[in-house]
């Protein structure tokens, strides 16, 4: 199955554990079962014992100086 998330979009990814699985700061030993991965954005708390959450990637301006 293939699920994208907005986990794509967050600063906080972090690159897979074991080649498969998905962690971020949140989550740095692996998301848990269950996570609940809708609205993502729209949270501000992932990981309520962290307090880590949605976190934009910041945006580049495409302009040069």
């Amino acid at each position: 199955m293939i699920c994208i998330t907005d986990c794509s979009e967050c600063k906080n990814k972090l690159p897979l554990k074991d080649g498969w699985l998905a962690c971020c700061t949140a989550f740095p030993n692996g998301h848990p079962k269950g996570l609940d991965y809708s609205d993502l954005k729209k949270r501000k708390v992932c990981d309520p014992d962290n307090g880590i959450g949605f976190e934009p990637i910041e945006q580049k301006d495409d302009e040069t100086a």
